[in-house]
Formats: structure tokens, C-alpha cells, sequence
């Protein structure tokens, strides 16, 4: 380290051009900094805040080329600046991504603390970030868990390969003009769309900030007709009065819940005397599969029929069955390939049918 302190620098080649990867850089570092409590606003006049504290101004915007933040990294020493650098350079077939953080480390001062610093912060998380049990989660949550990124909202926005479950569920439902919907779990809203076609009204709920977004973008013209509200919450604490809806729906989320007793029996509690719910169950068989594949799989909770049942009983639904429901037709109807059409052959997958007394 030197007076004018340490540079840090660390790269990644990705198969994008350059004005994509800039694009791609700039949305997942809001979306990330967001979650750890920071807030960049992108742009030629944007910036880095952390609370009510600014701590980088950008310098330089230059999409496809590099972006530059002057950096503050101690309020107790406000002249104390850094620089830090995002450079976007063509390397192969694709971009070369660059950081350089320059100017760090002055206030540590002992070389030894820098190094400790180093390891600590630096190091240690990245090797974290990259063993299995941190990258397994981060890819269940990315593509299924709690889906963000363009590559989910590609998927979820038209979930072919659900299509079949939602005909399931429409058809156990039988939605009138009557009914008042909450879908537990929206991802895109594409189920929200088809149920709303019945004239009913409806309310969702998403842990996934990319999934309300896309959802409400969905069925932005239910919304603005007031037959349709979509939030960010979370299934174990709904955002909805007692004895609020007719009817609920729940399609690929229960495997994931931590509690799955506490999610159902708050869908009891927002349910009138007579509600009724259509949840798609967490089918043993389907681990490994490209329904369940790997690393999702580990991280997933299988239940049988017995134990599905047992699940909406201690929730506290007086009425309860498990249906195995045949899902070929309703895939062809969808229009998923040809070559997958085997993955919905067979009995079908469980479902767990409930009322409210």
C-alpha cells in the first residue's frame, strides 16, 4: 500500500456486447446493493446512498463503455475519497468487465489490516459466494425460489410449462363473476390473467420484487379497473383482512415454504365461511426431474399424498382431499413441444382441494 492507498481489481468475461452487458450490470447492481441496504440510482446524475448518507457520485456514464463513481467511504472522514470504475471492454466474442476500486485502504493504514481486510471482505465472501451451498441457493432463488433477472421474467411472464397446472386449477375452481381470487405465490400473473377472464375479482401476492413488477404489468388494465391489486409480501403474513376472498390458488410455491402449515392456515384466516382453495402439491416423484431438477431438488420439500392432506387439515381446513390430475390434454392444449409432452404423462401431479368450514 502507498500513500495514495491499494487498488483493487477483479474482471469476468461474459458472452454479451458490450451495450448489454453495461445494461445487464448497471439493473443487477441496483437490485443487489437494494438488498444489502443501499440504494444506486443509475444514470449520468445518479448515485450511491447508504441511508441518508451519499457515499458515490457518478463521474462517468458512458453506456457500453465505463462507469465511474467518486467514492466516500467513512462519514467520520468526509474528505476522504476514493475511485471506483467499471470498465466495459470487447474480448473474444464478448465483453470484458472490469472493476477497479482505486484509492483503498488508506484508513486501515497497517499493511497486515489491509491484508486482514482483504481476506475478510473480500475473498472470503467471493469463495463463499462460489461453493455449492451458497450457488445452489442463489441459483434456486434466481430461477424459481424467488425469480428475478431477465431470464425469469422471460419464463414466468409465459410459464408454458405451468399452463396445464392453471387449467387444473380454473377447472376446480370454476371462478364466476362472484368470486373474489387470491393467488398466493403470482410469479408473472399469467394465472391472474386467465382467472380474471371469468369476470371475478382478484388480489396476489409475490416475495419476488421482479415478479410483482412483471405481474402487475401483466394485468395492468385489471388493476387500473380496480379488480386486480398485486403486492410484495410474504406467505406467511398476508396483507389481507379476515374472511376477505372466496377461493384461493397456489401453483409451484409449497415445496419452497419454511412453514407450510403457517402459509395455509393464513390462507384459512383471508377465506370466507365456504372458501375454497386449489394449491398444486410438491410431488415426490418429480425430484430430479426437469419439474425438480438440481440444485432446486436440494432445496425443495417433497410431500405425498398422506402428508399433503395432513398439511391443510393442521392449517385448520375442515374439509380436505388429494386429486391426481391427468395433465397430457391440458398440455397439448397449451402448446408445450412435442419432445416434453412425456413429462405430463401418467396419473398427474396432486393437488390439495380444501374448504373453509
Amino acid at each position: 500500500m502507498t500513500a495514495n492507498g491499494t487498488t483493487l481489481r477483479a474482471s469476468i468475461d461474459v458472452a454479451l456486447d458490450p451495450q448489454a452487458a453495461f445494461a445487464v450490470l448497471a439493473e443487477e447492481l441496483a437490485s443487489a446493493l437494494a438488498r444489502l441496504g443501499l440504494r444506486f440510482e443509475p444514470g449520468a446524475e445518479g448515485g450511491v446512498t447508504e441511508g441518508a448518507a451519499a457515499i458515490g457520485r457518478v463521474v462517468a456514464w458512458e453506456p457500453g463503455a465505463r462507469m465511474a463513481l467518486e467514492w466516500h467511504p467513512a462519514d467520520w472522514q468526509p474528505a476522504e475519497t476514493t475511485s471506483v470504475e467499471l470498465r466495459f471492454e470487447p474480448a473474444g466474442e464478448g465483453t470484458r468487465v472490469t472493476l477497479e476500486h482505486a484509492g483503498w485502504g488508506r484508513l486501515v493504514g497497517d499493511p497486515g489490516e489491509l491484508a486482514g481486510w482483504f481476506a475478510g471482505e473480500a475473498v472470503a465472501p467471493l469463495w463463499r459466494a462460489t461453493a455449492p451451498a451458497r450457488f445452489g441457493d442463489w441459483l434456486t432463488d434466481r430461477g424459481a425460489r424467488r425469480p428475478s433477472g431477465a431470464q425469469a421474467r422471460a419464463i414466468y411472464g409465459d410459464p408454458i410449462y405451468h399452463y396445464p397446472n392453471f387449467r387444473v386449477i380454473l377447472a376446480e375452481l370454476a371462478l364466476s363473476p362472484e368470486d373474489h381470487l387470491v393467488e398466493i405465490g403470482c410469479g408473472g400473473g399469467a394465472l391472474l390473467a386467465q382467472a380474471l377472464a371469468s369476470g371475478c375479482r382478484a388480489a396476489a401476492i409475490d416475495h419476488s420484487p421482479d415478479m410483482v413488477r412483471l405481474a402487475r404489468e401483466a394485468n395492468r388494465e385489471a388493476i387500473a379497473d380496480v379488480r386486480l391489486e398485486v403486492r410484495e409480501a410474504d406467505a406467511q403474513s398476508l396483507p389481507f383482512s379476515d374472511a376477505t376472498f372466496t377461493c384461493a390458488a397456489m401453483t409451484a410455491v409449497l415445496g419452497f415454504l419454511p412453514d407450510p402449515v403457517a402459509a395455509l392456515a393464513e390462507i384459512h384466516r383471508v377465506l370466507r365461511p365456504g372458501g375454497r382453495l386449489v394449491a398444486l402439491g410438491s410431488d415426490p416423484e418429480n425430484r430430479g426431474t426437469m419439474a425438480a431438477p438440481e440444485p432446486f431438488a436440494s432445496r425443495l420439500r417433497f410431500y405425498d399424498g398422506d402428508e399433503l392432506e395432513r398439511l391443510g387439515r393442521d392449517a385448520g381446513f375442515e374439509t380436505v382431499r388429494v386429486e391426481r390430475r391427468s395433465l397430457e390434454a391440458f398440455a397439448r392444449e397449451a402448446g408445450v413441444p412435442e419432445e416434453h409432452l412425456s413429462l405430463f404423462e401418467g396419473e398427474g401431479p396432486r393437488f390439495l382441494l380444501a374448504r373453509t368450514g
